[in-house]
């Protein structure tokens, strides 16, 4: 039975384990005023040994392990392997985690960490990747289901342009 995805405990996770993360895919897409449902939690972090062991404290409680692997392969506890990660698509107690390490053709972490905004996530504050950087994002991938948030997150952009910030 899959988990409930609980995406507010994962980011209180990370947040409180000092992970360096900014928010990116379908919950950064509702963010910024997507109707469209995600059932898991895309994060764009440095791969580095130091942030890579935040991670794996915040991870540690929550049984974290490879998706779609038979049997489960756990999380390496070892901060220098999953530095040398690319990404890691895990399964929590607390539902899916994508751990990305670059958005193409946006960057790496320090590039969108660079341009993405501070927003109040389930009361905390959380970097979320900026709307245009998300919109190239998802104009980027070719699939049809990020095509449709793409145009979506581009009428909030042009309302915003009209309406004016905040």
């Amino acid at each position: 039975m899959p988990t409930l995805q609980n995406t507010e405990g994962l980011l209180r996770a990370l947040d409180e384990a000092g992970v360096q993360f900014v928010v990116v895919g379908g919950v950064a897409a509702h963010v910024h005023g997507s109707q469209i449902y995600t059932a898991d939690l895309d994060v764009l972090i440095p791969f580095s040994p130091d942030n890579t062991a935040r991670v794996i404290a915040a991870l540690a409680p929550l049984a974290a392990h490879f998706q779609r692997t038979n049997p489960p392969r756990p999380l390496p506890t070892d901060p220098m392997e999953l530095a040398q990660f690319r990404n890691a698509y895990l399964d929590t107690s607390l539902g899916r985690l994508d751990l990305l390490g670059a958005m193409p053709p946006v960057g790496d972490f320090a590039a969108v960490a660079a341009r993405a905004q501070t927003h109040r996530l389930f009361g905390r504050p959380a970097l979320v990747v900026a709307l245009p950087d998300l919109i190239a994002v998802k104009e980027g991938t070719g699939r049809p289901k990020d095509a449709l948030v793409a145009a979506e997150l581009r009428a909030v952009a042009a309302r915003l342009a009209v309406v004016g910030p905040g």
